[in-house]
């Protein structure tokens, strides 16, 4: 008989096609940026500072991943809790540190769609703020 702790259940294995880090837009640079996505894991949301300049925060927005599913032109999609409705969350590797993040949006009788080219910066190339945001909101994430 396995033994094990009540109320304890393991975190789920998220098979995403990119590596676990702090994502930002490709036209950023990782010591200045001050918005990006993190997924830890188990996690994908936004982390940012906020305000003129990016002076207030950090906030983060990250939401446990329940499943994922591979969908078309090398697409693999994220559900988040039981909803899977019209709108949708999705990444495709493009190389080594390299993304395109695609977002739709419901929006009266269509599918909105926005493509986000993403770069992964390495934790020692962020500023000591943004740093700080990730030892807060993504431990898991500083080495």
């Amino acid at each position: 008989m396995a033994s094990s702790v009540p109320g304890l259940a393991a975190e789920p294995v998220i098979d995403l096609p990119i590596a676990p880090g702090f994502w930002t837009v490709e036209t950023e640079k990782c010591a200045t940026v001050y918005y990006g996505y993190v997924f830890d894991g188990t996690r994908w949301g936004a982390l940012y500072y906020y305000g003129p300049g990016g002076t207030m925060g950090p906030a983060a927005e990250l939401e446990p991943i329940t499943q994922t599913r591979a969908v078309d032109d090398g697409f693999t999609q994220m559900q988040f809790g039981g909803y899977d409705g019209a709108g949708y969350f999705r990444v495709k590797p493009l190389g080594t540190d390299r993304a395109l993040y695609r977002v739709g949006a419901p929006f009266r009788d269509e599918i909105q769609v926005s493509d986000e080219p993403l770069i992964r910066c390495d934790f020692k190339a962020l500023s000591p703020k943004m740093q700080a945001a990730l030892r807060r909101n993504a431990p898991g994430l500083v080495r």
